[in-house]
């Protein structure tokens, strides 16, 4: 028998996205001192930007990666006549519209993300938007609009050194803040359509913490952390659109 400890493994695919951790967890002691608890804890809570999925920037990420390589993030904003003043009536024109949408869909589900803003430049309530293209044109999409001539559309990966996570990080970087918007909103929401697609994680142990990366992937990145109490290793790629097909 091997005495090699176990390292505790977790893969995640969604899409194109392979998300993979390993990890030599140390266990938290009452007799800790500080400093000990501090390293301990720089191996159980791993750093930002490595989790397969922790945080609801991790969440939002790999349903973002299910659309894979046919999606286009739309920004939706009003025009003065139709400018709400409150996140409440915002909210009932996206319903309104998810209805249209639904309707020109021929009332079959369809996977969406949506997010309700306006914290941040001049502080303008406005929507955004991801769909997938074979369910929606761009064109599909502005004609829908009811609310204003001002609808940007661009493909949820802007080139072939984009990643999923740069979405996810913009469409959670606005707190509730209980006045523009309400202190229990989500901040996003994505359909249950696309919730469903989402694959089961591989949970397993194993005696090696390498992680694999294929060459042949659009692009990927690592972040490993290690101490004298443990390791905790993390590595993520986004693979062609062939291996996107086969993941599929």
């Amino acid at each position: 028998m091997s005495d090699k400890p176990f390292w505790y493994c977790t893969r995640q695919r969604a899409g194109p996205l392979v998300k993979e951790c390993r990890a030599l967890r140390p266990r938290l002691s009452a007799n800790d001192t500080p400093y000990e608890r501090t390293e301990k804890n720089k191996i159980l809570r791993p750093p930002r930007d490595s989790s397969v999925c922790r945080t609801r920037v991790d969440r939002l990420e790999l349903r973002l990666a299910l659309f894979g390589f046919e999606g286009s993030s739309y920004t939706l904003s009003f025009d003065p006549a139709h400018l709400p003043a409150t996140f409440p009536e915002v909210r009932n024109i996206w319903r309104r519209y998810l209805y249209q949408l639904r309707k020109w869909h021929h009332d079959k589900p369809f996977d969406y993300v949506y997010l309700i803003e306006g914290k941040h430049g001049d502080h303008r309530l406005h929507i955004h938007l991801v769909l997938r293209d074979s369910d929606f044109a761009p064109a599909e999409v502005r004609h829908l609009w009811k609310y204003g001539d001002d609808v940007d559309d661009e493909p949820l990966l802007r080139g072939p050194y984009d990643s999923y996570r740069r979405t996810a990080k913009y469409f959670n970087k606005e707190a509730t803040d209980g006045i523009t918007i309400p202190i229990s909103a989500r901040t996003w929401v994505a359909s249950r359509s696309l919730k469903a697609k989402m694959p089961p994680p591989d949970i397993w142990r194993d005696h090696s913490g390498c992680i694999e990366i294929p060459d042949n992937v659009r692009v990927s990145g690592r972040n490993n952390v290690e101490n004298r109490f443990g390791s905790y290793y993390y590595g993520w790629y986004i693979g062609d659109k062939k291996s996107a097909l086969y993941l599929n």
